[in-house]
């Protein structure tokens, strides 16, 4: 029988952790999404025995945090927009950038009802929170990843939607649809940048969600080559870009579409982290 308690596991943990380039707040962000509970709920419950089972379990992920493997993975789930979104090896974990990119669509969209699409939804975050922030919007699902997509549908489940999910390399599957939005976190990515990442991220996170060839630019050299017989002709594009990427993305986008207008924009960090994109040359056309 386990006689730790809450308290004295944590304080295990972080022994454990000491010396470790690992967050030190991982032991308490398991604890928490394991079982709902907040700040508050986890000191409430710090003096009471942690079950055997659950002794078990926490001294398993915090061998696997050791092993370099991210908090969220081990614990399926992540927070994203104050919800909880499942996650595993299959899709990215979300990270602030992409609540800020949530946030600036919603500040620039707000109650017209709009025909959305998430253009590499992975988990489904960007385009569940668009739909649940804005039920008035026909949102749309879209992975080339038949395994990312089950995410994305447990997800929906989790929330009560019932979202159009399609399989999809960019607008192969989705030919004749046009939309007023559309939003995407692609991989973006160059593969020479690997020693610059984080080794979670290469360890565990999906190469696909990650990288692009072309200096990290093909997948929106595809996308700006594409897009305009997508979108409507109020239509507009959203999406999440390297933070070196500010120069020449928009060099990128002239040489493909020169009547396109673009506008970067910064994170709270100060680099420059999403685009917003409009006027593509054709748009609503054939």
């Amino acid at each position: 029988m386990n006689n730790q308690t809450y308290f004295a596991a944590q304080r295990w943990a972080k022994e454990q952790l000491s010396g470790h380039p690992i967050d030190p707040g991982s032991p308490q962000f398991l604890l928490k999404e394991r079982h709902g509970w907040d700040d508050t709920h986890l000191l409430v419950h710090n003096r009471e025995l942690m079950p055997s089972d659950e002794w078990q379990w926490f001294q398993g992920a915090i061998k696997r945090l050791l092993n370099e493997e991210p908090a969220q993975y081990i614990v399926g789930s992540a927070p994203f927009y104050g919800r909880t979104f499942m996650v595993n090896h299959d899709v990215l974990i979300p990270e602030a950038e992409t609540a800020e990119l949530v946030d600036w669509v919603l500040k620039e969209n707000t109650s017209t009802p709009l025909k959305v699409l998430d253009l590499g939804t992975g988990s489904g975050v960007i385009g569940i929170t668009l739909a649940l922030e804005r039920p008035q919007w026909n949102v749309t699902l879209s992975d080339v990843s038949p395994a990312a997509l089950m995410v994305a549908q447990k997800n929906m489940q989790r929330f009560n939607l019932n979202l159009r999910l399609v399989q999809s390399d960019l607008f192969a599957n989705l030919t004749n649809e046009k939309y007023d939005l559309i939003v995407t976190n692609p991989p973006y990515i160059s593969h020479d940048a690997t020693a610059l990442m984080d080794r979670s991220v290469l360890k565990y996170e999906p190469e696909l969600a990650l990288f692009a060839d072309e200096n990290g630019l093909g997948f929106y050299h595809r996308l700006f080559a594409t897009i305009a017989s997508h979108l409507t002709l109020q239509g507009q594009l959203f999406g999440e870009t390297g933070f070196d990427q500010e120069q020449v993305i928009q060099e990128l986008l002239h040489r493909v579409d020169r009547t396109a207008q673009i506008e970067p924009r910064h994170d709270v960090a100060g680099k420059m982290r999403m685009i917003h994109v409009w006027d593509f040359s054709n748009v609503g056309g054939n």
